[in-house]
C-alpha cells in the first residue's frame, strides 16, 4: 500500500476511513472504531477510558468528537476513482472479514475459538475488554483457520486436548504430553464452544 493510501486508512480498521474522528494528539480514526475500541455506544455513552490507540495518550471524559471535514473530503475523493473501487473489491475477495462490522466488510485479523468469531482489530479489542468474553481463547487469523501449527512438531493442530484446552497436533497425542489425554476434533471443539456459549 502506498503512502497516499495510508493516509486515507483508518489505523484500526485498516480500511479507507468512515466518518473520521481526529484526536487531540493529531492521530485520526474512524468514528466507530474509536467507540468501540473506548466501549461506548453511537451516543457516546461511555464504559471505558478513553486514550489514543496509537500513541497510548489518555484522554479527557469530556472530550467533544468531531468529524474531520478535510480528512473526509479526501477520502469521498478518492473513492469516486475506479482504481480505489477495485481495490477494495479484490481486498474483500482476498481477505476474511470480521463478522462483527456491520457499516462495512473489515479485514478479521484474529479468531475466536469460542465463539467461532472472526474479528477486526477495533472488535478484538472490545471483546478483550468485555467481562464475560475475557476467558475466550484468541488466535492468529490465516485463510485456513486449520492449519495452525505445533510449536513443538512442526505439524498441523487439527486436535483438541479437552484435559489441557488446547489446540493439538497428531504427534502430541501419539509421543507426546497429550498422550493419555482425551482428544477431539478441532472442529468438534470450536462447535462445543460455540453451542456453550450460546446455550443452543
Amino acid at each position: 500500500m502506498e503512502v497516499k493510501d495510508q493516509a486515507l486508512t483508518c489505523p484500526i480498521c485498516v480500511h479507507v476511513f468512515i466518518k473520521p474522528i481526529c484526536l487531540p494528539c493529531g492521530h485520526n480514526f474512524c468514528q466507530s472504531c474509536i467507540l468501540i475500541v473506548w466501549n461506548e455506544d453511537d451516543e457516546g455513552s461511555e464504559t471505558g477510558p478513553r486514550f489514543c490507540p496509537e500513541c497510548q495518550i489518555f484522554l479527557p471524559p469530556d472530550l467533544k468528537l468531531e468529524i474531520n471535514k478535510d480528512l473526509e473530503q479526501k477520502v469521498q475523493h478518492v473513492s469516486t476513482c475506479e482504481y480505489a473501487k477495485d481495490k477494495t473489491a479484490l481486498m474483500s475477495s482476498i481477505f476474511i472479514t470480521c463478522d462483527q462490522c456491520i457499516e462495512r466488510s473489515s479485514v478479521a485479523v484474529k479468531s475466536c475459538l469460542n465463539c467461532d468469531a472472526s474479528l477486526c482489530s477495533a472488535h478484538t479489542l472490545h471483546h478483550q475488554n468485555k467481562e464475560r468474553l475475557r476467558g475466550h481463547t484468541l488466535i492468529e487469523l490465516t485463510q485456513d483457520p486449520l492449519s495452525y501449527k505445533c510449536q513443538e512438531h512442526r505439524e498441523e493442530q487439527k486436535l483438541f486436548c479437552q484435559d489441557d484446552q488446547a489446540a493439538v497436533c497428531s504427534l502430541c497425542v501419539v509421543f507426546g504430553t497429550h498422550k493419555s489425554h482425551h482428544i477431539i476434533q478441532l472442529q468438534e471443539a470450536c462447535l462445543n464452544f460455540k453451542v456453550a456459549e450460546t446455550g443452543l
